[in-house]
């Protein structure tokens, strides 16, 4: 059997790949000493090793390398294909936003509609709607349509509820402004008249946000700019 030291040079990977690969179960050794700990691997694991050290040159994740022998190689790599053009997607779209604020500056915020909430019955005619006639990009988890990206002047969402699972049963807008600071624009929103509807708290999915009503009905997102 080879040494970790003779398998690292036969294979390509690091000692210290090979030991992290045992330590996550994705490459264990043939025989570890008990008293040195010593690692030995057999001359047939060399080629599984191979594979694996010309998959971390492409950066593929080790969760996506465990599942090499049950889809074939071929599948793990169209995943990560995918994984990479997502990237390199937003990798681009950051660089013109860079370039838009090295020609521009950058943008000064200020109070503006960022959201609107719409009700209706029919959920799923009205998300193949949107996708169909604006190309909008819909995120199941926040159940909205996004325009632009966050904090860029063009970043707006169109919400859509469900009637009969949304707290909102519709008539009255309801839309989000973005402010300075949400703590400080809540209170003088509660001592201008707004009931509160949803105290100022931090979420993980979006910035620091309160919910009011004004005094004809309508529900205001505040959001931390």
């Amino acid at each position: 059997m080879l040494s970790i030291g003779s398998f690292s040079l036969v294979t390509g990977l690091s000692i210290t790949a090979l030991r992290h690969y045992d330590e996550v179960g994705l490459l264990t050794p043939a025989y570890v000493d008990p008293d040195t700990k010593y690692r030995r691997y057999r001359p047939d694991q060399v080629g599984e090793a191979r594979l694996y050290a010309a998959l971390r040159r492409l950066q593929v994740p080790v969760d996506a390398m465990r599942t090499v022998r049950e889809r074939g190689v071929e599948a793990v790599l169209s995943e990560h294909h995918e994984r990479l053009r997502a990237r390199a997607d937003s990798l681009a779209q950051l660089i013109e936003n860079v370039e838009r604020y090295l020609e521009k500056g950058l943008p000064v915020k200020t109070r503006r509609i960022a959201q609107v909430t719409i009700v209706t019955d029919d959920l799923p005619t009205l998300i193949a709607f949107y996708r169909d006639a604006f190309d909008a990009a819909y995120h199941e988890e926040i159940s909205s349509f996004q325009f632009g990206g966050y904090p860029d002047d063009d970043f707006f969402l169109v919400t859509v509820a469900d009637q009969k699972q949304h707290p909102w049963p519709g008539g009255p807008a309801k839309f989000g402004l973005l402010v300075d600071d949400v703590d400080t624009a809540h209170a003088r929103a509660l001592t201008a008249g707004a009931v509160e509807i949803e105290a100022p708290a931090d979420k993980p999915w979006k910035p620091r946000s309160s919910t009011v009503k004004d005094p004809a009905g309508n529900h205001i997102d505040l959001y931390q700019g």
